[in-house]
């Protein structure tokens, strides 16, 4: 028996809870919810395990949370986000969790995963597939039907010569299979020759070279049994292309009872995987433990024959050749359709720069998604930040690692609707007014760009029959590559602000410099000859810098002017142009100040240098002399009248500086 520890759960609503005992303890559940960790959702076997446990799963009164990574390809760099399937979980919220180990060629994944579970699952844990056997497991055994398959060939059409057809990129399966061809010719006192073993590739000159082969012994093959479909199906057009007939000169047989298999004429002998009964095993042998019942390490689903006309058998259905070219020209025109569409949203997502609008965009796609009832991306707060290299280069305080605790419920369409969008905390992966509303079983993804993540997708379908496809994963990537690319943006904006910043703010006071000076002058000016407005040019200059630079050093002569342009930007307005011209001189340009206001700031400039002279424990006194000049209303200035009118605030300002220092001379 497999022992894990069970942690004590509290209902934390009114309504009585679902409970059970596992290994003679008491649990108590939060919902009657099952996790299923499981890859490449799209794959025939991956659909079928999934809706066999949804199915078994609602007959107990619970609902499937599948957590489907996309790596069934292995995408290398790209794969790497897909690590944040192992976050979105709350397993305080599970049941019992199912995870289909074998379905993961992601070794490092698969690793993370079981170690988590490990770590963080306190509810029973059934494994479909035997690896690292540390928890209870349901496994399909599928290797048996292959010496079934060979006895057949023997007892019923009597072939003596049976070849093996083995797969080298799948070594280790295609040696299992070959183990049990080998015992059902040894029961029968057959011994392999030479030729009866050969092991190929998935390509056409490989299944020739493998008749070729067969043909070199003395008695040509009667029959060859095929590690699967594809193989077999190689195999079959190689004969046919050499002068054979199907099964009078050769039988052949496969495994996997594909559709590409059945459709032929003559259809293949094959084996057939129970893979929705394995679903609903997993969940049977779950629902044991969850109510502490004792089950078997290792419970097995066996795989069974599937007779066709490929091995002589007649008692098979035979399909017209025609049905089956329909149903490929229907495969071939529904793919082509799925390629158009991803390049279409591709290319739209292109011209995209705003988030809500690409939300807008997708929206249009989801409804096009066959039998989706249900559609969430959720994207944890701050999904868009930059890296903190970025935010210390730019000196920027916001947060630059994305919450995962507080989720943005961005687009939500239930039932062709559009629901309000919307802010959560991550207990449950969706909102509380959903789940409360809902039976579905939900697909999650992640949303990520290599090691970036961005949050979630949730998908669920009509009467929970799954239906996911191909072009989904399209989809999904232009999404990805979507939300990577406004992030980027995000990150670009800063870094040319900061750059427009380093070339138009003055580092030392941050105010503008003569070029951001400049820039703004004109802006401002074309405003004021719009608006009819009076300008008023201010001109400052630090009193006794050289003096302070001499006595007290340059970095306390720095800071002076750093107080007196702090000075300058705590009274001026926001529309006022703040600059350091030069040395200790400062610019100040501004609209529809009067006499009055022109006179109250320089008051208020004083003002705050003598309120800081007295909190300051300086050995010296910082001052200012000032000066300004006004425009007559309704003038159209040009930058000429603009350097007139500092010229005339300089003889004002010199004017200041010269009863400065008469004071400072008595």
């Amino acid at each position: 028996m497999i022992f894990c520890t069970i942690k004590l759960y509290c209902y934390r609503e009114k309504k009585l809870p679902p409970y059970g005992c596992y290994q003679g303890v008491f649990i108590m559940y939060h919902n009657k919810k099952i996790g299923v960790f499981i890859s490449h959702i799209m794959g025939f076997y991956q659909k079928n395990v999934c809706q066999g446990i949804i199915d078994k799963a609602l007959e107990y009164g619970y609902t499937a949370e599948i957590f489907a990574s996309m790596d069934g390809e292995n995408l290398g760099d790209y794969s790497l986000g897909e690590e944040s399937i192992l976050t979105l979980p709350n397993f305080d919220d599970l049941s019992g969790v199912i995870f289909a180990s074998e379905t993961y060629p992601n070794e490092q994944l698969k690793d993370q995963i079981y170690s988590l579970l490990k770590e963080k699952c306190h509810c029973p844990i059934i494994q479909i597939a035997v690896y690292k056997q540390q928890f209870p497991s349901v496994s399909l055994e599928n290797n048996h039907p292959f010496f079934d398959i060979t006895e057949h060939l023997i007892t019923e059409h009597h072939y003596k010569n049976i070849c093996y057809f083995g797969c080298a990129d799948e070594r280790f399966f295609s040696d299992a299979r070959e183990h049990f061809y080998r015992d059902a010719l040894k029961k029968h006192g057959i011994a392999p020759h030479a030729h009866s073993i050969y092991t190929g590739t998935y390509t056409a000159q490989s299944a020739a070279e493998a008749l070729r082969f067969f043909e070199e012994n003395e008695t040509k093959p009667d029959a060859v049994v095929c590690y699967n479909d594809k193989l077999a199906l190689l195999l079959m057009t190689a004969a046919i292309s050499a002068g054979y007939h199907i099964p009078e000169d050769l039988a052949i047989t496969g495994c996997d009872h594909s559709e590409e298999g059945q459709n032929l004429t003559p259809s293949l002998t094959t084996v057939s995987f129970p893979v929705y009964e394995l679903g609903e095993a997993s969940v049977e042998k779950l629902m044991k433990l969850i109510h502490g019942e004792n089950v078997p390490a290792i419970t097995e689903v066996h795989a069974g024959m599937v007779l066709g006309s490929s091995c002589g058998c007649n008692n098979a259905k035979k399909t017209p050749v025609i049905y089956y070219e329909q149903k490929l020209n229907n495969q071939i025109a529904s793919l082509e359709s799925s390629i158009l569409s991803s390049m279409k949203m591709s290319a739209e997502f292109q011209n995209i720069a705003d988030i809500d609008e690409a939300m807008d965009l997708l929206e249009n796609y989801v409804h096009s998604i066959p039998n989706c009832s249900e559609f969430y991306l959720c994207l944890y707060a701050n999904w868009d930040s930059v890296s903190q290299h970025i935010l210390e280069l730019t000196e920027n305080e916001m947060d630059f690692e994305p919450s995962q605790d507080e989720i943005i419920l961005k687009l939500s369409l239930r039932d062709g609707k559009r629901l309000p969008e919307c802010s959560f905390t991550k207990r449950s992966l969706l909102p509380e007014h959903i789940c409360k509303q809902s039976d579905s079983a939900y697909l999650y993804f992640p949303l990520f760009f290599k090691s970036k993540t961005f949050g979630y997708i949730a998908l669920a379908y009509e009467n929970n029959r799954i239906d996911y496809h191909f072009q989904l994963v399209h989809w999904f990537m232009n999404i990805n590559q979507l939300l990577k690319r406004l992030s980027d943006a995000k990150r670009t904006s800063l870094l040319v602000s900061h750059l427009e910043d380093i070339y138009t703010k003055d580092a030392l006071t941050g105010l503008y410099n003569k070029h951001g000076y400049l820039h703004h002058e004109a802006l401002l000016l074309q405003e004021a000859a719009e608006n009819k407005s009076i300008v008023t040019c201010f001109l400052f200059d630090l009193n006794r810098l050289k003096y302070i630079n001499d006595h007290y050093g340059y970095n306390e002569g720095d800071f002076a002017i750093q107080v007196i342009g702090h000075a300058l930007s705590s009274v001026s307005r926001s529309t006022d142009i703040c600059a350091r011209f030069s040395g200790d001189e400062f610019y100040l340009l501004a609209m529809d100040y009067t006499k009055k206001d022109a006179d109250e700031l320089l008051t208020r400039v004083y003002k705050y240098l003598d309120n800081y002279n007295k909190l300051s424990h300086k050995q010296y006194t910082i001052s200012a002399s000032g000066g300004y000049a006004q425009s007559a209303p309704g003038a159209s200035l040009s930058k000429e009248d603009v350097k007139a009118l500092f010229s005339m605030a300089d003889e004002h300002m010199y004017q200041q500086k010269q009863i400065f220092h008469q004071d400072l001379d008595r």
